[in-house]
């Protein structure tokens, strides 16, 4: 990133600035929570999804675009089959910048560059730079490598546009003249939040959590991730974490881009919960529970690698956490059995969070949380923690149930079920 300046001091056209006193995540502009900027997009007849001729063969970047092309709606071209009337249809334009030789003929608001991109006026040259915008007629996913594209690609998008880099949403805002406004979440971090260092983690603490309090906290913390790493044989990160600890529920919606799952409203102060987004924890309040849970998400992200299926990857969690407990075990089973007609096939095969949240429910908790568990337990006692691994990072799950247990996905539910049950 080149031409970017953290300044503590972003403008917003209605005259807001930042400052030195605490900001009021409240006060910003509002993410969009009706879909209209997606589907402004998506409305549109006729549209493209124009794909890179240089990297149309990568196996990466197929797996990522692939995504895509499950609405039958929208048309795929390489750019070279591009004919003069496709420019003038709703393009949705998707890979790095430097994979498409016509950039300047898609007349969208990134300009291609030497050495990078601009966007805005500003100059992106960081290899993990990326930048997403939409407007009707031009929905665009590009940057200077695959892995900021990955990225804006797998997180819901509430502004107009999202620039990332490094590994971490830097600004969003909206680049329409009449509604324009731009926010700097690293400038609204430096001002709201403190840095402290562990050995595992960077911690960014709201400056209104007790300095005692969070000092006694943060000292427990290392321990918790040596022993997700020694319990399920994961590297330590060769990295510091990024962990955000928040003073209230609102600015962890913010920084983690949860407005999906906690609601588009204003939360009350007591709620508390933890998320991960783009392998960054966030906690409201000090709690080791928390961190301990999502701590192990981005540990096993690290090591293991991404998935985007909800029941596996909530489901190995699941089972460090009370894999080993019967009585824990045991209440699950009987939860097992009491749904016993409940058809997790979807949730196996696919993970969406949210039909993973959707479900049925037992005390206003999902029961996909401790089946997933299970069922993450079967395949690791049947076959092994090295070979889960193997099939977690495998996206298509009917591949990967063959390649790696040598069964189809029915045959693989159904003795779950009588494994578990039977056991």
């Amino acid at each position: 990133m080149k031409a970017i300046t953290l300044s503590i001091y972003t403008f917003f056209i209605f005259s807001m600035a930042y400052s030195q006193d605490y900001i009021d995540i409240l006060k910003l502009p509002k993410p969009d929570s009706t879909g209209s900027i997606w589907n402004s997009f998506y409305e549109q007849n006729d549209k493209i999804m124009v794909l890179s001729d240089k990297y149309l063969n990568d196996k990466e970047y197929k797996r990522m675009y692939g995504y895509f092309l499950l609405d039958t709606m929208l048309k795929a071209k390489p750019e070279s089959q591009l004919n003069e009337a496709d420019y003038k249809k709703p393009l949705l334009i998707f890979g790095p910048v430097n994979g498409f030789k016509n950039w300047n003929k898609f007349n969208v608001l990134v300009i291609k560059e030497k050495n990078g991109f601009s966007f805005l006026n500003t100059h992106y040259n960081g290899l993990n730079d990326g930048v997403y915008y939409s407007s009707p007629n031009r929905m665009v996913y590009t940057g200077n490598s695959l892995q900021p594209v990955w990225e804006l690609q797998s997180q819901p998008k509430y502004y107009k546009y999202t620039i990332v880099s490094n590994n971490e949403r830097i600004i969003i805002g909206d680049y329409d003249p009449t509604t324009e406004f731009k926010i700097d979440l690293v400038a609204i971090r430096n001002n709201n939040y403190k840095e402290e260092n562990t050995k595992y983690l960077k911690i960014y603490s709201s400056k209104k959590i007790s300095a005692d309090l969070k000092a006694k906290f943060i000292s427990k913390t290392d321990s918790i991730f040596s022993e997700i790493c020694n319990k399920l044989t994961i590297s330590p990160p060769d990295h510091q974490i990024i962990c955000y600890l928040h003073s209230e529920p609102n600015e962890a919606t913010f920084f983690a881009n949860f407005y999906f799952m906690q609601g588009f409203g204003v939360l009350p102060l007591e709620r508390t919960f933890g998320t991960v987004f783009m392998k960054q924890l966030h906690c409201v309040g000090l709690n080791l529970d928390i961190i301990r849970h999502e701590g192990f998400h981005a540990l096993w992200d690290e090591s293991v690698g991404l998935s985007i299926n909800a029941f596996f990857s909530e489901g190995i969690q699941e089972y460090y956490q009370w894999g080993q407990d019967t009585a824990i075990v045991n209440n699950n089973i009987r939860i097992l059995k009491k749904y016993k007609d409940y058809d997790i096939t979807d949730l196996v095969l696919k993970g969406e969070i949210q039909n993973f949240w959707g479900g049925p429910a037992e005390n206003n908790w999902p029961i996909a949380y401790p089946l997933s568990g299970l069922f993450v337990k079967y395949l690791v006692e049947k076959w092994g923690l090295e070979s889960f691994k193997n099939m977690y990072i495998i996206e298509d799950k009917t591949v990967a149930f063959r390649k790696t247990y040598n069964k189809s996905t029915e045959e693989l539910i159904c003795d779950f079920r009588n494994y578990v049950i039977n056991k």
